[in-house]
């Protein structure tokens, strides 16, 4: 299926502590345990708006934080840019925290984001980043709500299915760089079958393990041709 900008997909069903805070001027907005939003710190940074995202624990409360000037965000900046800002932010880091390690393993893709901004290029590279600082799981949790939000949630495990089908060939079940037998054509099939009829997690977990966290992105980007990261036409923002 290719990219095409115009389409509009239902989002899929959201936190219900997801939406939007703070006022018109200064907006931020909830994803899941994360909140992105903006403040004005003349102090700090006269030209440019300050930046905090927050990450809450159970009950609401903040358990990390990470803050800076957003040389990415002028005074002058629109209030649509500064609301598309917040949210591909908080979209983007929505399954990124570590439990034990919370912000300070993402710091360097958000201190990026700060300073570069949200274009869909620019955050191709924080996801990469992110990816190479985050766990397997959070690498499959991204990616697995992007690919709904990007096929639509009936589309995204039929595409998968001949994604798995291909990468298994090319694998033969194990990592994409190891030397070892392929399986036989029937155990082939009947693992394939499992891993399709088994969901979107479990197809996307298995290209994680097969490509490596920090590869999967990229090999779905190019065949899936979406580009896997928040862009402001899933949210209408």
């Amino acid at each position: 299926m290719r990219n095409n900008p115009a389409l509009h997909l239902p989002e899929p069903h959201r936190s219900p502590t997801d939406g939007w805070l703070g006022t018109r001027e200064l907006p931020g907005y909830r994803a899941g345990n994360i909140v992105a939003r903006l403040g004005d710190l003349p102090e700090v940074d006269p030209d440019h708006l300050y930046f905090d995202l927050l990450l809450l624990d159970a009950g609401g409360r903040v358990e990390d934080s990470h803050s800076g000037p957003c040389r990415a965000l002028a005074r002058p900046s629109s209030l649509d840019e500064r609301s598309r800002f917040v949210r591909m932010v908080a979209e983007l880091v929505r399954h990124a925290p570590d439990d034990e390690r919370g912000l300070s393993a993402v710091g360097q893709a958000l201190a990026f984001i700060r300073e570069r901004g949200v274009e869909p290029d620019r955050l191709v590279v924080a996801a990469q980043l992110l990816d190479a600082a985050c766990s397997e799981s959070a690498v499959v949790a991204s990616l697995e709500h992007l690919l709904g939000l990007s096929l639509g949630a009936e589309e995204a495990p039929r595409t998968m299915c001949d994604v798995v089908v291909e990468l298994a060939r090319r694998s033969g079940f194990g990592a994409l760089d190891a030397d070892g037998p392929q399986a036989p054509a029937a155990d082939f099939d009947s693992r394939v079958r499992c891993i399709n009829s088994s969901g979107l997690a479990v197809q996307v977990s298995y290209v994680v393990r097969t490509m490596g966290k920090t590869r999967a992105r990229h090999y779905l980007r190019k065949v899936t041709d979406f580009e896997l990261v928040p862009k402001p036409d899933m949210f209408g923002v």
